[in-house]
């Protein structure tokens, strides 16, 4: 039984489909509307749903800008989805400082980095998560050099710790009929 929900959850994580940037809206769209794509996007993973309350803390946190009255445009719900996203593994501070890194100059290509990077890493998990990650050793002087892959071991502990999750969860939950022990 465990297997099954295991593979049915491994299953659902292949339908993932991102937005591209230029999937996301070209005009800006209140808080409900931005949660409503983060959530649509992100179900595969069955996180918890982004609510506006959320959404609001970040913009106080500074994590997420507003357009303009109350609005988010094409890089606050990029920015919605990839907080979404992290918050399944990183603090939000860690969250903040990762996306000034990441998005200072290019938004555009740096959110379609996130998109595809986190596609070919439930692609590549979905087969096959016993997959170890090595991280190398690295100088606080490196750290920005390494944006890119530190980019990249953080989306992959996220889509790690999601089916990790799941099969726990399946594991824990009694077969159909049988009493708990």
């Amino acid at each position: 039984m465990a297997d099954n929900t295991v593979t049915s959850y491994v299953t659902g994580l292949q339908q993932l489909a991102l937005p591209r940037w230029t999937d996301l809206p070209a005009f800006s769209l209140y808080a409900e509307q931005a949660a409503d794509i983060a959530n649509q996007a992100l179900a595969p993973f069955a996180f918890a749903p982004v609510t506006t309350s959320d959404i609001n803390y970040w913009v106080k946190q500074k994590i997420v800008s507003e357009a303009g009255k109350k609005k988010f445009d094409q890089t606050g719900i990029a920015k919605i989805l990839v907080t979404a996203f992290l918050t399944e593994v990183y603090p939000l501070a860690d969250i903040r400082t990762g996306l000034a890194l990441v998005l200072a100059e290019q938004t555009a290509q740096a959110y379609d980095f996130f998109v595809l990077t986190t596609m070919n890493t439930v692609h590549r998990y979905a087969t096959n998560f016993q997959q170890d990650v090595v991280i190398p050793g690295q100088t606080a002087a490196a750290v920005q050099a390494m944006a890119a892959p530190m980019a990249q071991l953080a989306i992959m502990s996220v889509v790690q710790k999601a089916i990790v999750h799941h099969a726990l969860a399946a594991l824990a939950a009694p077969a159909a009929g049988q009493p708990k022990a």
